[in-house]
């Protein structure tokens, strides 16, 4: 369970990190939904399996050394993830009014 916790601070503090390369707020909410949603979803690591991992690693096994199970599978979350992670995040970056 630490590991997970310890996976998602550093997660979002990476995203957050990567924000500091662009100006502009629509593209920082873009950027951090994305790397975020990249490094925080989980799925299942093959299908029939109870054990989740990160999509990231499903992704990179899926590209090397695993056997075709369906790349494709590992879109559904992510997108649906994505979807909640960027109004969440444009909020976020949403400039205050003084």
């Amino acid at each position: 369970m630490i590991f997970w916790i310890l996976y998602l601070i550093l997660s979002i503090t990476i995203s957050y990190l990567i924000t500091f390369f662009t100006k502009k707020r629509l593209l920082k909410a873009f950027i951090f939904s994305f790397f975020l949603t990249i490094l925080v979803s989980v799925w299942f690591k093959k299908p029939g399996e109870n054990t989740i991992v990160p999509i990231f690693s499903i992704f990179l096994l899926e590209l090397s050394i695993l056997p075709g199970n369906g790349i494709e599978r590992i879109f559904r979350p992510m997108a649906l993830i994505f979807c909640f992670f960027l109004p969440s995040s444009y909020f976020f970056f949403k400039k205050t009014k003084n």
